[in-house]
């Protein structure tokens, strides 16, 4: 019996080394998720964006485990729970509305539908350190005083974009007063005007005309003559995003432009006191060579609201402009604030597919360590056993000195053998070992 364990040990033990780096050692993909949002201190509702993730080495493709669920609560009230059904490119969003405002660190846990902690922690942001990290662009853009005539530019959505038009405003002011009736020529480089041919200001000393760039850096001269012949004039560089969407309101709703083709938009709509809600809108070529898609926004908004658009599901992007969505008789700005990333569940779980691969090696080695022991004894009991059965054999035609010459004690063999079993399996622990990261 002893005889075969010791031939099918070594070929059990290999077996078994082999499972452990092929198929029980080999990394699998880590899947998390990330949850984005606003702030949550003093809110009543929550606006969160959902990714789930699969990550495989360095490599991250969005994965969707269907339906998940949120679970969030405050220590002194019962936790709100909420399904998630539907996902685009693993991101989905979820809205929560709380009976109280949120004060203090509020618990968040999303699992999906096999119940694996995809994300979990506890998540707390004030609205003024959220507000803080906004960009705003625009504004006016005063020309140089060289007569009583000064003029100023603005574009009327706080910047613009390539390939799309918007208003830009001119402002002109006469010895600090309007300058009204004034007559405008306009002239630029790197973008098209539109109705920018015999232009007055009005009573305001304001003007408007069509500004579409075609360039990212374009410039623009107006020159401002008034009926006795004064003149005043700007030139001046036009605020440009580079790579940035364009959102135009339509009465199907809002129209998502981008010059180049992309196959999706990720947008939130915020405040300047939170986000209240969000999403991705599928984009489809159009016939310039860009993209373009179609946004259903709610009806109730609260005022001012901004868009956010980007091409990075956390909109921490220089591309990423927040479109005004209200634009009064001012030029507005825009307020381009990137999403708050609240829990991030990939380094969980990449620490656990670790301490599932460290399990896997000690295991093997402690296979190995045991397959070692075992073979030793079990070639020490047969080694003996032999022995004996020669020597058993021998002594009874021959004197105990003549068969202590013929059958020597084999502890040299012995010990070669046992090396050599050493070497075998330390070689299939260094083979453990190299595939250990």
């Amino acid at each position: 019996m002893s005889r075969a364990w010791s031939l099918a040990l070594p070929v059990v033990t290999v077996l078994v080394v082999t499972y452990a780096l092929l198929v029980a050692g080999v990394p699998r993909s880590v899947v998390g998720a990330r949850v984005y949002g606003g702030p949550t201190e003093g809110a009543t509702q929550l606006s969160l964006r959902i990714e789930s993730v699969a990550r495989q080495g360095e490599r991250e493709s969005p994965i969707w485990n269907g339906p998940l669920e949120v679970v969030a609560g405050l220590a002194t009230d019962p936790p709100l729970k909420s399904s998630i059904l539907h996902a685009a490119q693993g991101v989905a969003e979820v809205r929560m509305r709380f009976a109280r405002p949120i004060h203090g660190p509020l618990s968040l846990t999303l699992r999906d539908a096999s119940g694996s902690l995809l994300a979990g922690g506890e998540v707390a942001v004030d609205g003024a350190r959220w507000a803080a990290r906004a960009r705003r662009r625009g504004g006016w853009i005063r020309g140089r005083a060289e007569s009583a005539i000064v003029l100023g530019i603005a574009p009327e959505r706080g910047a613009f974009v390539v390939g799309s038009s918007d208003p830009l405003a001119v402002r002109v002011e006469r010895a600090g007063r309007p300058g009204a009736g004034l007559r405008l020529s306009v002239t630029a480089q790197g973008a098209r005007l539109t109705d920018a041919e015999n232009v007055r200001t009005d009573e305001r000393g304001r003007a408007r005309f069509g500004f579409e760039p075609t360039e990212l850096n374009p410039t623009l001269r107006v020159e401002a003559v008034a009926d006795d012949g004064e003149r005043g004039s700007i030139d001046s560089g036009v605020p440009v995003v580079p790579g940035g969407f364009h959102a135009r309101s339509t009465p199907n709703g809002v129209e998502v432009v981008s010059a180049v083709p992309r196959s999706e938009a990720f947008f939130s709509v915020v405040s300047d006191g939170g986000r209240v809600t969000g999403g991705v809108v599928a984009l489809t070529p159009d016939a310039r060579g860009g993209s373009l898609g179609m946004l259903a926004l709610p009806s109730a908004l609260p005022h001012p609201a901004w868009l956010v658009l980007s091409s990075e599901v956390d909109q921490n992007t220089a591309a990423a402009i927040g479109c005004p969505l209200d634009v009064g008789p001012e030029p507005a700005s825009t307020f381009d604030v990137p999403e708050v990333l609240l829990l991030d569940g990939l380094p969980a779980a990449f620490r656990r597919e670790q301490e599932r691969l460290s399990r896997v090696r000690w295991l093997s080695a402690a296979f190995i360590g045991l397959a070692f022991a075992l073979s030793v004894a079990l070639l020490v009991v047969r080694v003996r056993a032999a022995d004996r059965d020669i020597s058993r054999h021998l002594s009874e035609g021959l004197e105990a000195e003549d068969v202590a010459r013929i059958a020597p004690r084999r502890l040299l063999s012995l010990l070669v053998a046992l090396l050599a079993i050493a070497l075998g399996f330390i070689a299939l622990g260094l083979i453990v070992a190299a595939r250990a990261r």
